[in-house]
């Protein structure tokens, strides 16, 4: 029913919002995966997050998040997009994810 009312306290919370934003991100990335395996440390490290996106989409505690950003930042060796994403036209999908981390981070679990 298109005008029925939902009560704000049965709306998904901000938090699952962005934890679904890096799970769109990260099937993006996750579909040129097999490009990567020639980056091994960028490989593994692609690999490595998916395992904690997992846990984080299961218990949504901070220890994952804290994890989740220093894996990312291995996106950014020297604090530039590695030239894989570069090259593979993924700067959206990998700024996608900085900025979901950045808000769960900074303002959900501050």
């Amino acid at each position: 029913m298109a005008n029925e009312i939902v009560k704000f306290d049965d709306l998904p919370s901000i938090r699952r919002g962005y934890i679904e934003g890096l799970k769109y991100y990260y099937s993006i990335i996750q579909r040129n995966e097999q490009a990567f395996v020639e980056f091994h440390d960028l490989y593994s490290s692609i690999i490595e997050f998916g395992y904690e996106l997992a846990r984080l989409n299961q218990d949504e505690t901070g220890a994952s998040i804290d994890e989740l950003d220093r894996i990312n930042k291995e996106f950014y060796p020297n604090g530039k997009m590695h030239s894989a994403f570069i090259a593979m036209k993924l700067e959206v999908a990998l700024d996608g994810i900085s900025e979901c981390l950045m808000y769960l981070k900074k303002k959900v679990l501050a």
